[in-house]
């Protein structure tokens, strides 16, 4: 399968779907915006400005996702084909993935995160789970959409977007979201563990698996369950939540 049977990244949104979700995110980003500049007065780590914060990325990742042919391809393309569901190589890359998922961020990942006795809201925390998920998961394809309009093969684009995610996630979670939306969860011993035996492992297993079959929807969904399975495990606290960290060095940066 070329790379271009994939996504189809364009600057124009000519179909009537594609412009009102634009002008939903836009409005969406604008408010939290908004909000968050009307709620500055919190200077450390609070979770009503940490959901503002994350819904200005989640809305950001989609937009970038709907011009890079990622949401395009969410709502069009097929969950699976019929030869793949003939095929014994496809359901053991399907049943390896997701069980890799489940065990890794269900139970290793969450071995080494407390919750810093924080309340666990299941409703809020799966809204904040799933948005999460279904948002990063696009951004990560977005990459690839990108990549993969360069002339090179099909193996290069995964190995370049496979770096590319290494690279902004890492620093993206390092400098940014575990700072100001995140509360503390990590046990410091625990940093590299979560590195080495979810992350790193995770990218080099569904991304090939995606690289191989093309299945957008199980990519994305692959991801939102580890994102979702995290939000829980953490108690990711909910918006209306008076949580105040110790040691929680978030500032505001407007």
């Amino acid at each position: 399968m070329s790379n271009s049977a994939f996504f189809a990244p364009s600057l124009s949104l000519d179909e009537r779907w594609q412009q009102l979700l634009l002008a939903v995110l836009l409005i969406l980003t604008a408010a939290a915006v908004t909000a968050l500049w009307r709620n500055r007065q919190h200077r450390h780590y609070h979770p009503k400005t940490a959901w503002l914060r994350a819904i200005i990325y989640f809305c950001a990742s989609s937009t970038i996702a709907l011009f890079s042919g990622v949401t395009d391809a969410v709502l069009q393309r097929p969950l699976t084909t019929q030869a793949q569901l003939n095929d014994p190589l496809w359901w053991a890359g399907a049943v390896t993935c997701t069980a890799f998922i489940v065990i890794a961020y269900g139970y290793i990942w969450a071995k080494g995160t407390f919750t810093g006795g924080r309340p666990w809201h299941p409703l809020s925390t799966t809204l904040f789970g799933v948005m999460w998920g279904l948002s990063q998961a696009q951004l990560f394809l977005s990459f690839w959409a990108l990549i993969a309009l360069l002339p090179i093969g099909q193996l290069w684009v995964t190995v370049f977007t496979a770096i590319a995610i290494s690279i902004y996630n890492g620093n993206w979670q390092h400098l940014y979201w575990d700072v100001h939306i995140s509360p503390p969860h990590n046990y410091p011993e625990w940093n590299l563990r979560k590195v080495l035996l979810c992350h790193v492992p995770n990218l080099l297993i569904t991304l090939p698996f995606f690289a191989l079959y093309g299945n957008v929807q199980l990519y994305i969904a692959l991801q939102t369950t580890a994102l979702l399975l995290s939000a829980h495990r953490m108690h990711f606290p909910h918006w209306a939540d008076n949580y105040q960290p110790d040691n929680h060095p978030a500032t505001e940066s407007q």
